[in-house]
């Protein structure tokens, strides 16, 4: 007998683990051929022994399960003695029920009726099975057994003790009743002959069985959930419940000897989710309340020979309504259902044994135990750091460490931008082989779990990088105190607690809009949104969407402080620092000073932008002011990848994306040119092919330029933006109200700091602060005399032409 203890396990690739011994061996799950048939050993294992050999990262193996050649000459004997067994068994049983083994057993009993005395018999008995000699009287004949009765299809009875041969002298007139026992027998071994030999099979086969009678003979359809839809036959991705149901059906009948079945390994771990919202034998058609119903018709009624001595890990899930089976709560999502059912009506109560935390199954409780219980801790691969739990490592690859491309090595900012730089620069083929090995899988799952751990030839390339990143990496003294992220919980308190407590408005801004920051309601101007958010929405409650969308890194919220003043005490304040002083102090807010990312502040005054960290800058727009932060006073961090431009969040990425390279949007059909806006697509037109596409609606005549068409609709239809003082027609709107506002209304909000001048817009002041400057950006070619303003420089050359010939200027 092998001593396992004695063994000495070394930290090498190459360990059979079914004896331990060291070398170059095979993979239990690869598929190898063997005299014209196809093996794997981790099948033959289960189908044989039902034994699962477990895959663990950690082992000296790392992910491989191997098995060394002494191994699988053993268990192919053992897989060949069971199927002997097995088609000797069935070959008894048939035999028995033509007739044909009785004549055999008389024939042999014949043959061995000789005399065994009485002191031979003892002899037999002390050898065998004796510890201690019998204690048989002199005068105590020793007892024989009875002459059994005839061979019949049942069962034969196990004897007690092998060495005692008995006579049958009856043998001859038992062997007259033949003919009436065979007529008796026959029925008996129909039914013995139709029978499953359940002891026989693995659990996991008789398991496969039984998924195969339901599947085939039901409405029920099995799936698979991750993060959305997968077909439980092929995995393949699909959003919608009814293409859900239509896909899984078009896959015909299942059967044993399916992928998707024969991996059902390890019993009550493997779950299996299965829609019963309509429950119906595809048989007979009758309609059925529930899953056990429906197996118990199948098994009465159209006698399937459902197995309901295995356990079944099945999960039943009604996702017509997303309704939960147990209480009836309704859910938008299938993830919140999955989670009411594990943690509201658990079948099972795991606990962690580290930190006495509870779970439903044990795939959550071995999560957990992955995730936040390694011992060591968890060390990052390119610089020293250790953490407490998987998730901030994570996190901390992603924040602190770029990322690289799997294909070309491109280095990237984060894992969002590494998928799209996948989708767009090496799309999938639809392939399902590994680029190192060449292994085929059936899922993409599959295919990616695979492709973490093989590394072949990119092993080295890594190394190399991780040495790269290492050595270009700065390390911060104060890193882990930076590293450390907020509470989501507390950035939502602080941002509710502002709002409630003083008069900051809260508030979105897109496409040149002011929107409501509850209801996404726009407003043409700050007044407006001021006035419906007072109204409408007095208070902030934590559990709303708009503060539910309030997490982490995009918990940013623009407030305006305008008219800042405390609720409590209508106290006026000066900024958003000493109002958040205030509420603490005085008013005891639990208001956490150490989250500084989660208010903008900005005062929103018509026409009077002023930038919040630079004292002097005021802009007419809040648009610019916007661009004018993401330029100055931000960290972009957030690199496009057409054009490398860098941004400050994700939204603003998104929208320049959707705005710069967004494919199919303004083409010529011409030549197949892309343009940004259609004034742009009108003028190359123009300009490369000589075609008026900007058509007058009112008339046949077309232009080069939605500007030209816009005049000639002011000039020709009187059709234009109309001024309400002076009745003048302007091609835009923005131009209208700016001639309002100018002529008519005479506005002069933009003030020189140096001489108090004021001026309508920044363009203007701009070419005011010139005079201040002192500088002369114009000079004139022919003369050199230099000037302030351009408008100068062209008088000044009009004076130029008057003398000159026509061919000197």
């Amino acid at each position: 007998m092998m001593e396992f203890d004695d063994i000495v396990v070394k930290e090498n690739p190459g360990l059979c683990r079914c004896c331990l011994s060291e070398g170059c061996y095979k993979d239990l799950g690869s598929e190898y051929t063997w005299m014209n048939e196809n093996e794997v050993y981790a099948d033959m294992l289960l189908e044989c022994f039902d034994i699962s050999i477990s895959q663990i990262n950690e082992g000296p193996n790392g992910p491989n399960r191997l098995i060394c050649e002494v191994c699988i000459t053993r268990l192919r004997d053992a897989c060949n003695f069971k199927k002997q067994v097995f088609e000797c068994e069935k070959k008894f049983i048939d035999m028995v029920a033509r007739g044909e083994f009785r004549k055999v057993l008389i024939y042999q009993a014949h043959m061995k009726s000789e005399e065994v005395g009485p002191e031979d018999e003892i002899q037999a008995d002390e050898s065998e099975y004796l510890e201690e000699d019998p204690d048989f009287g002199d005068d105590e004949p020793l007892k024989r057994e009875e002459p059994q009765p005839t061979v019949s299809a049942e069962p034969l009875q196990i004897k007690g003790k092998r060495g005692r041969p008995k006579k049958q002298p009856d043998a001859k007139p038992e062997k007259k009743k033949s003919n009436t026992d065979d007529k008796k027998t026959k029925p008996v071994a129909k039914d013995v002959k139709t029978r499953k030999y359940k002891g026989c099979e693995s659990s996991s086969m008789r398991r496969r069985r039984n998924f195969e009678i339901l599947f085939n003979n039901t409405t029920i359809i099995p799936f698979k959930w991750r993060g959305k839809y997968l077909c439980f036959y092929c995995s393949k991705d699909i959003a919608e419940y009814n293409e859900l149901r239509k896909h899984t059906k078009s896959h015909g009948d299942c059967s044993i000897k399916d992928h998707s079945l024969k991996v059902l390994k390890g019993g009550h771990n493997m779950e299996i989710k299965i829609d019963v919202s309509d429950v119906a034998c595809e048989i007979c058609g009758e309609p059925f309340p529930s899953l056990e119903e429906i197996i118990n018709h199948l098994y009465v009624k159209h006698k399937l020979e459902y197995d309901r001595g295995v356990e079944m890990s099945i999960e039943e899930y009604r996702l017509v309504d997303m309704g939960c089976l147990v209480c009836g709560e309704k859910f938008a999502f299938f993830g919140y259902l999955v989670s009411h059912v594990n943690n509201t009506h658990p079948k099972n109560c795991l606990l962690c044994d580290k930190c006495n935390q509870k779970f439903n199954k044990k795939r959550d409780l071995f999560s957990h135990m992955k995730n936040y219980h390694r011992e060591g801790g968890y060390q990052c691969e390119v610089c020293p750091q250790s953490f407490s739990s998987l998730n901030i490592l994570r996190k901390h690859k992603i924040n602190r460490h770029l990322t690289r491309c799997s294909v070309c090595h491109l280095k990237l900012p984060s894992a969002s931008l590494k998928q799209k730089h996948m989708d767009l620069e090496h799309p999938d083929d639809g392939s399902l082989q590994c680029d190192n090995c060449d292994k085929q899988f059936h899922t993409k799952q599959g295919l990616r779990m695979h492709s973490r751990k093989c590394k072949g030839l990119e092993e080295f390339l890594e190394i190399a990088y991780k040495k790269e990143d290492a050595a270009a990496m700065d390390l911060d003294q104060n890193y882990e105190e930076r590293s450390k992220r907020p509470s989501v919980k507390q950035i939502r308190e602080n941002i509710v607690i502002v709002i409630n407590m003083s008069t900051a408005i809260p508030f979105n801004f897109y496409k040149n809009k002011f929107n409501c920051f509850y209801c996404s309601k726009d407003f043409a101007d700050s007044d407006a949104m001021r006035e419906h958010t007072v109204v409408e929405h007095p208070v902030c409650d934590v559990k709303e969407k708009c503060i539910r969308k309030c997490r982490e890194s995009v918990a940013c919220v623009k407030i305006d402080i305008s008219t800042l003043a405390c609720k409590i005490c209508f106290e006026s304040m000066i900024n958003l620092d000493s109002l958040i002083d205030h509420l603490i102090v005085k008013h005891e807010a639990n208001y956490d000073k150490s989250i500084t990312t989660c208010l903008q502040p900005y005062r929103l005054v018509k026409d009077h932008m002023a930038c919040p960290n630079c004292p002097g800058e005021v802009f007419r727009f809040f648009g610019t002011l916007l661009k004018h932060m993401n330029k100055k006073h931000t960290n972009n961090n957030i690199i496009c990848v057409y054009c490398g431009e860098t941004f400050r969040r994700d939204q603003n990425l998104r929208v320049h994306v959707w705005r710069h390279h967004r494919d199919g949007r303004f083409k010529c059909n011409i030549c197949g040119a892309e343009c940004n806006i259609p004034s742009r697509l009108y003028m190359h037109m123009a300009k490369a092919h000589g075609v008026r596409a900007s058509k007058c609606p009112k008339c046949p005549e077309s232009f080069a330029t939605q500007y030209l068409r816009q005049k000639h609709l002011i000039d020709a239809h009187d059709s234009g933006h109309k001024c309400t003082y002076c009745g003048k027609l302007f091609t835009r709107n923005s131009f209208m109200r700016d001639h309002v506002r100018r002529t008519h209304l005479k506005e002069k909000n933009v003030e020189c700091s140096i001489c108090n001048m004021k001026f309508f817009n920044n363009i203007l002041l701009r070419r005011h602060m010139v005079k201040h400057s002192g500088e002369k950006n114009f000079h004139c070619e022919i003369c050199g005399e230099r000037f302030f303003w351009r408008k100068s420089l062209r008088t000044h050359m009009a004076r130029h032409s008057r003398h000159l010939n026509p061919a000197q200027v």
